[in-house]
């Protein structure tokens, strides 16, 4: 009886999980889009080339923005994976 239960909790927490973390991936690219609001010239050059979140000399010249992605590793991710979702 003990394991149905912890087999259940476990299914319950990996079914939940995604959702979470979708909700949370959500809300940091709300806050993504504040950051590009408040730095126009990043997203221009984001929306033309993605790939700047790689580029370590871009970074080093808009250490904002570097800073932004390692505070939000989910964000740069999201960005090289699925662009178009993150700049809709």
């Amino acid at each position: 009886m003990k394991r149905f239960f912890t087999g259940l909790i476990t299914a319950a927490l990996l079914f939940s999980a995604p959702a979470i973390g979708s909700a949370n991936l959500h809300d940091e690219i709300q806050q993504f889009h504040v950051f590009l609001r408040e730095h126009p010239k990043v997203s221009t050059d984001l929306r033309m080339n993605p790939n700047l979140v790689n580029n370590r000399k871009y970074l080093e010249k808009h250490d904002d923005l570097e800073k932004f992605l390692k505070r939000h590793p989910a964000v740069k991710n999201e960005i090289l994976r699925h662009p178009r979702r993150v700049f809709r």
